[in-house]
């Protein structure tokens, strides 16, 4: 039997959970487990040590045999949640966390849990219900009302939704530049009326590439505005992007070595803006979003050159750009993925396509074309190139382009590429909409959306082959299909 206490063997492997010392943790609690095998506490512990180490079935095992000496162990109902959440298993995430917030009504944690369990989901109005709930116990937690903010975008509640998405930088997730302005740091601008004569606001991008790109599609308003004030602009964007960004705003951007954290020589910075928070100071209802085609350009002579020779290549097809992965496990990949060779009924219509994929993908591309005879155009040179500008000719130099949610959606918007987006129910508010229609690029996209229910992917990609064939056999584009320019 174990000469530690119950008390003292949870505190100890406690201690050494949050220095990361999980086997130095496990050597503590598991003789008090083996002497006192039915201890809640200690199978709580005993759960930790497995989240840790990313065992998440063996952490569920022991907390559901601690729940059932001690049906009301909060802590352990969080770390459930947690789990289930993790592993889009909503139901009894919910479940778990809402027995948590019953016995625990002032729990940030569990709440927060409980209210991220609807944001990107498809439930938006169920979940604006719940995170409104969870404010009127915990009316401090800025990652409560960062999750209200995002499912009150993905609703169209464009004012209320941008004022709570503001709290993101208020949250741990999200960091905002410093760039080393020792005690006298510039404030967060909240309204261009706040902007005086003579100062000077940084911009600076937030959150991947695709999020800069959006939202770079309100920065000439916010540009003339500042200038209408006789203020300075400085942008600070992604590296990737800077060329894109020089060629189409007459801005400067700010250098390097400023971004990483050095001084600003000779310039008083007043105010800092992130580029995200653009849209609650111009897009605030659905009549702000602007019908346009287009708001970035690329290099039209590189334009000119690759079109022709991917031209070459089609043989009078026209010419398909196509990206079938996004996301990541924190990012939903899982309703943002469609396997390659679920794409065969597309990809047996009359066009000649080019991967869009921004992670490697030539292992895929070449077992297609053994297995299927299918070829696809694979150009890493330009779609994993440092400099963005590479993608953004790529996907100027196409007809239409096929994609699920990711930054190639942006791109084709940002240039006026026509661009289906195949995607599930479940989604963030970028690509909400109450129609077919994406609001950020009312011209060129069109959404083709798997529902609720359980149908294969291989439904809605038939849709999206039947609406291509239709497109390639036509004289010019469609009016209700979008595509190809006549």
């Amino acid at each position: 039997m174990s000469s530690l206490s119950v008390i003292e063997a949870c505190h100890a492997a406690a201690a050494h959970l949050g220095r990361g010392e999980i086997d130095r943790a496990e050597a503590v609690i598991e003789p008090s487990l083996a002497a006192r095998p039915h201890d809640p506490n200690l199978l709580y512990v005993a759960g930790n040590c497995r989240l840790a180490r990313g065992q998440h079935e063996e952490a569920i095992a022991l907390y559901e045999q601690a729940l059932s000496a001690a049906p009301e162990f909060a802590a352990v109902l969080l770390n459930l949640g947690f789990i289930h959440r993790q592993q889009h298993r909503l139901v009894e995430a919910r479940k778990a966390l809402r027995r948590c917030v019953a016995l625990e009504p002032s729990n940030p944690a569990a709440w927060l849990n409980l209210t991220s369990t609807y944001v990107n989901e498809g439930e938006s109005s169920e979940g604006e219900a719940v995170a409104r709930e969870a404010l009127a116990h915990c009316p401090s937690s800025p990652d409560i009302r960062w999750n209200l903010g995002l499912l009150l975008l993905e609703q169209g509640k464009w004012r209320e939704g941008w004022q709570e998405y503001r709290h993101r930088f208020d949250t741990p997730v999200l960091s905002a530049p410093t760039y080393g302005f020792g005690k006298r740091r510039p404030r967060r601008l909240r309204s261009i009326d706040e902007l005086r004569a003579g100062q000077t606001v940084v911009c600076h991008g937030e959150q991947g590439l695709g999020d800069e790109i959006l939202f770079a599609g309100i920065l000439s308003e916010f540009m003339a505005d500042v200038q209408d004030r006789r203020a300075d602009l400085l942008l600070d964007c992604n590296q990737r992007l800077r060329s894109v960004f020089t060629s189409n705003f007459a801005v400067k951007l700010l250098s390097a070595d400023v971004a990483a954290g050095a001084a600003v020589r000779g310039q008083s910075i007043d105010w800092v803006l992130p580029i995200g928070d653009l849209a609650a100071l111009y897009r605030n209802d659905d009549i702000s979003f602007p019908m346009r085609a287009a708001y970035l350009a690329a290099d039209s002579a590189k334009i000119a050159a690759l079109r022709a020779t991917l031209a070459a290549r089609a043989n009078g097809r026209p010419l398909v750009g196509i990206a079938w992965r996004g996301g990541s496990s924190q990012t939903h990949a899982l309703y943002r993925t469609i396997p390659l060779a679920d794409w065969l009924p597309v990809l047996s219509q009359p066009a000649c396509f080019v991967s869009l994929e921004y992670r490697a993908c030539s292992d895929e591309v070449q077992r297609l074309a053994a297995s299927r005879g299918i070829d696809i155009v694979h150009l890493p040179d330009l779609t994993l190139a440092p400099d963005y500008a590479r993608t953004f000719e790529l996907v100027s130099a196409l007809d239409l382009v096929l994609t699920v949610p990711t930054s190639v959606l942006h791109v084709a918007g940002a240039v006026g590429t026509p661009c289906w987006v195949v995607m599930h129910h479940k989604a963030a508010w970028r690509e909400c909409s109450r129609d077919r229609a994406i609001p950020w690029y009312p011209k060129t996209h069109r959404r083709f959306v798997r529902g609720p229910d359980a149908a294969a992917w291989s439904l809605k990609l038939s849709e999206v082959a039947a609406a291509l064939g239709r497109l390639s056999a036509g004289p010019h584009r469609g009016a209700d299909d979008g595509g190809f320019p006549g």
